[in-house]
């Protein structure tokens, strides 16, 4: 059972069908027996912009897809048992009358058609594509790009600072010991005490381990597309408008890696929203805590607000990607049966009532609004304002434990509703084509949804 929000009753998940499909193969639906919430999503999934990339043409050139993979090594500062299968070879902490933590078996290695994004090329560069139009035909935008990134960067306390470092080093070290303080103040206490304690394999095989994260891929690391957008990072463009804020653990300025989109964001979206899915009771305070962490590369001076946007964008299609995958998704709840389970035996109470008990930093109204002022960091619209909202086609699975009781297409309505104004830089407003820029999760997730006497989807 899921509490879809601190302020609503407990509901069941309803099992929803994949929406994500590789072009090429069957879908999702027909591989796994799923079935989707009706015959007009179903036909959805076969959508054009989901293209196999083994068969078209690039419009461009690749200067190199088979990237190296991240070391592995303790020379991260992760420790000697850093490694892809670090959660199914450790040795958990055990105690007398707890859950006994059982990681996953080895088949959950393999078998994942989500390895490859649902976009052409099998990465995501089609999502931020209209990068190339804005660095090309709006120098202004390009202009105001960098006089953001320099006033969060010269005009930060040194608090703001110490964060942005510790969310920098989290791309090696695990993002969920970053993201736990958006889980509360009991839940995250007791959260942390069970990654150190290794008592949580499933959701540190799937979401843990850095870049080896079993939930993240090469399709979402985001190198491809920084390495064909081909955009110097903020400090190399205008060293003399940038302070840097160094760290003693490693080098966080490396002018070697190229700026947009932020991996970083990325990585910290992709991680917070599928853990907002799996714990959709403090969802507003995950997605929060994620944007946050891409807020951070602001601080730091290492990226644009533009790059920050595009891994927002990126790391939510790469989310939708995951969970719209059957075996994926499975693997996920599972994750979430664990983390119940172990903190029911921590708190001594259960989870839901940890849940309605617990305080935040941040109230769901407050979470709310501060990841709908970083999805635009200050830009103004610089395209029509009044454009039909396009919903990505695997948007709707990502209200799906939020809403179980909707069907797709209500989903989809919500996202419509909630959605910000068109004409944003990085507004992708090819009718064809579905627009992360404008998608408002948190909104979404706040949002008080009924279903009129007509029909018709009622957003409050």
């Amino acid at each position: 059972m899921f509490l879809t929000s601190r302020r609503c009753a407990t509901s069941l998940l309803t099992a929803a069908g994949a929406l994500a499909v590789v072009a090429g193969t069957p879908s999702l639906v027909e591989q796994h027996g799923g079935t989707a919430h009706s015959m007009a999503a179903e036909a959805s999934l076969q959508a054009p912009l989901n293209a196999n990339t083994t068969h078209l043409a690039l419009p461009f050139e690749i200067p190199q897809l088979q990237l190296p993979a991240p070391k592995l090594s303790s020379e991260h500062g992760a420790g000697p048992e850093y490694s892809p299968l670090s959660s199914i070879g450790a040795n958990p902490q055990h105690h007398a009358g707890a859950p006994v933590p059982r990681p996953f078996d080895v088949s959950y290695l393999t078998g994942y058609v989500s390895d490859v994004s649902s976009y052409q090329y099998g990465i995501y560069y089609e999502v931020v594509r209209e990068f190339k139009n804005l660095r090309s035909n709006h120098p202004e935008v390009m202009q105001k790009n960098l006089d953001i990134v320099a006033e969060y960067n010269n005009n930060a306390h040194q608090q703001r600072v110490d964060k942005a470092i510790r969310d920098a080093l989290a791309d090696k070290d695990g993002v969920l010991f970053t993201a736990a303080e958006a889980l509360g103040d009991e839940f995250g206490q007791h959260f942390l005490a069970a990654l150190h304690e290794k008592r949580l394999p499933k959701t540190e095989f799937l979401l843990g381990n850095g870049y080896a994260a079993r939930a993240g891929g090469i399709a979402s690391w985001g190198r491809a597309e920084k390495l064909l957008f081909n955009n110097d990072r903020p400090f190399v463009q205008a060293p003399e408008r940038i302070q840097r804020h160094e760290s003693p653990e490693r080098e966080l300025y490396d002018g070697s890696s190229k700026s947009f989109p932020s991996g970083h964001t990325n990585q910290a979206t992709w991680i917070t929203t599928l853990l907002a899915m799996m714990l959709p009771e403090v969802g507003t305070q995950l997605l929060a805590r994620g944007s946050e962490a891409g807020e951070s590369r602001l601080v730091m001076g290492v990226h644009f607000p533009l790059d920050v946007i595009g891994g927002r964008m990126t790391g939510q299609a790469a989310a939708a990607d995951r969970w719209n995958d059957p075996k994926m998704r499975d693997a996920l709840l599972q994750a979430r049966e664990e983390i119940v389970a172990e903190m029911e035996w921590r708190a001594a109470k259960p989870f839901a009532e940890m849940i309605a008990e617990d305080s935040h930093a941040l109230s769901d109204q407050q979470a709310e609004a501060d990841y709908t002022r970083r999805m635009t960091y200050g830009f103004t619209p610089i395209f029509a304002t009044d454009e039909p909202v396009n919903v990505p086609t695997a948007a709707p699975a990502l209200l799906e434990t939020r809403f179980p009781e909707l069907s797709y297409e209500q989903r989809a309505e919500v996202l419509r509703h909630t959605a910000l104004p068109s004409g944003y830089p990085l507004d992708d407003r090819d009718p064809d084509k579905g627009d992360w820029q404008r998608i408002n999760l948190a909104r979404a997730w706040n949002a008080q949804v009924s279903i009129g006497a007509g029909g018709e989807v009622v957003v409050k």
